[in-house]
């Protein structure tokens, strides 16, 4: 039987026309690195088409799904994330904060800045959705899946539309997180507090069969919280689960082992003549499990894991991972989605990356992505923690600490481009953004050359003004401009179109703050070195300077 849900104004999904995204940015790292082998430095990614993997695109998703279509990825993405709004009916903000320890008496937000607004006219929620479900669908690979991120106000009409446009068949499950706890007045909510939201999961074909890792949670109890829910023998602390189908040499080998358990104070009885081995005092055998004694009084479980996702906490109780984005989830999270439904060097795609998460979980996993969003902030955020993030495997790399993640060197098919892991990644844009402000008299650098081969030169920012806020470089203390300041990216080979970071300052911490002075390796001279401040109000300021041959 087949069920569709209506509601006003219902049209079938839209085909989107593909968007023409143009290159803006490239963080790369290594692309004047000494000393480093690195095969991405070979291929610049400024050089490379759209799409990319690693690849964030600033726009509307429906034209970036219709290009990412049009240029060649259908059926290649292996799982996709998909966190859209709730219709919620809020306008979602963030805190805008001076970055700085905390002061007694001086509050470091200033201000509350808008990312975007959840409110829909009638029907509108459901076709912005019912458009983009198609387009997703064919860009799953034959075993990929789609985790589809909601909450109570509309989990029941969008595995309808998921029915619709995926077909029930390849429904596998839908799993409840419970990320909050219900604190303060949420307590007295009327017909209890909503302390949970809802993945909906779909295969593309649940047949392929579709690419799945079970995953398994470990907890560590102590010395009583183990006496109290197990048993417990000169090995340790076990459970026990019914024998099933094993064979009577299976069971054999296990008691050999020592890890069969009869019932009632009996012993374990092998009949070989009879092929049957069985407990003395009657009741059925368990095969135990024993916990890991990891010392201490202390013991760990491992448990399988069902659709009810209690064990991983909300952003609420991980509050250093926050990064003033409203909505953003934690990467707990993510990490089990993204290794449940896909293998290292996999292609995975977020459409509505918010703050960044999949994203940065995906590059630590060592899978490839793209990620998409509208919304300015969300990019700027993004792209500032993705930069944190590279900076430092960039770092353990060329200091030898660590090989590059699996699948860090993989081609995209049909690219010829590397664009990896610590490599780096792009930046398009499908529509247009704020446009960096004039320098003067916002941004004041100073340059120091270093003698030597290959040409280095120390950059130090000496001010940073922002407009629109009253704690301006002129009225905070000398050398406190760096509150001011998100995030600081240099280019030592400017062309005036495509920003090609090689250095970015991109701290995390909410009170953290830039460093302020740079040494940049320079390229061949004379070159046009590009210094990008974003101030925490996201405003962008742009500094170039020609270096000429000593």
């Amino acid at each position: 039987m087949s069920v569709e849900l209506s509601w006003p104004g219902k049209r079938p999904p839209a085909p989107g026309v593909p968007a023409q995204p143009r290159l803006v940015e490239t963080f790369e790292p290594y692309r004047f690195a000494s000393g480093v082998n690195v095969t991405a430095a070979t291929t610049p990614l400024a050089s490379c088409p759209s799409p990319l993997p690693n690849a964030l695109y600033r726009g509307d998703n429906l034209p970036i799904l219709a290009h990412l279509l049009d240029s060649g990825l259908d059926g290649k993405v292996r799982l996709i994330y998909a966190d859209p709004p709730y219709d919620s009916g809020v306008d979602w903000t963030r805190k805008v904060r001076l970055r700085r320890p905390r002061r007694r008496g001086i509050d470091p937000v200033v201000m509350q800045q808008v990312q975007y607004a959840d409110t829909w006219p009638e029907g509108a929620y459901l076709q912005f959705i019912y458009d983009r479900l198609p387009l997703l669908r064919a860009l799953l690979a034959d075993d990929g899946s789609l985790w589809l991120h909601c909450d109570h106000r509309r989990a029941h009409h969008l595995r309808c539309l998921l029915d619709e446009v995926f077909g029930a068949e390849n429904y596998l499950n839908t799993i409840t997180w419970r990320s909050q706890t219900a604190r303060g007045a949420k307590v007295h909510a009327f017909y209890f507090p909503n302390s949970a939201h809802t993945l909906l999961v779909y295969a593309r074909h649940r047949a392929a069969p579709t690419r799945w890792h079970p995953p398994r949670k470990r907890m560590v109890l102590s010395e009583a919280e183990a006496a109290a829910s197990f048993m417990r023998d000169e090995r340790g602390f076990f459970r026990t689960s019914d024998p099933g189908a094993y064979s009577f040499d299976s069971l054999v080998r296990l008691h050999a082992e020592g890890r069969l358990y009869a019932p009632f104070g009996g012993e374990v009885r092998i009949d070989p003549v009879q092929q049957r081995v069985y407990a003395s005092h009657g009741g059925n055998l368990g095969i135990k499990y024993h916990l890991v004694d990891l010392g201490d009084g202390r013991h760990q479980v491992e448990r399988a894991v069902d659709n009810v996702w209690d064990d991983i906490p909300g952003l609420g109780t991980t509050p250093g991972e926050d990064l003033g984005y409203p909505t953003q989830k934690t990467e707990a999270l993510l990490a089990r989605i993204i290794a449940t439904g896909s293998d290292p060097g996999d292609l995975l795609l977020d459409p509505f990356c918010g703050s960044g998460t999949t994203l940065a979980v995906a590059e630590k996993l060592g899978r490839r992505w793209i990620g998409c969003d509208a919304g300015h902030g969300a990019i700027q955020t993004t792209t500032r923690r993705l930069q944190a993030g590279m900076t430092v495997a960039a770092a353990e790399q060329e200091n030898g600490q660590s090989a590059p993640r699996h699948g860090q060197s993989a081609t995209v098919e049909g690219a010829g481009c590397v664009g990896t892991g610590a490599h780096g990644f792009a930046v398009f844009a499908a529509q247009d953004g704020p446009a960096a402000t004039a320098v003067a008299p916002e941004v004041r650098l100073s340059i120091t050359r270093i003698d030597g081969a290959p040409a280095t030169i120390v950059v130090t920012v000496e001010a940073v003004r922002v407009p629109g806020l009253a704690a301006t470089a002129g009225e905070l203390a000398a050398g406190e401009w760096p509150t001011l300041v998100d995030s600081i990216a240099i280019d030592p080979a400017y062309d005036g179109q495509v920003l090609r970071v090689t250095m970015a300052d991109a701290p995390l911490k909410k009170r953290a703050s830039v460093q302020g002075t740079y040494s940049i390796t320079l390229p061949a001279l004379p070159t046009l070195l590009a210094v990008r401040i974003v101030d925490i109000m996201g405003g962008q300021h742009l500094a170039t300077v020609t270096i000429e041959e000593s």
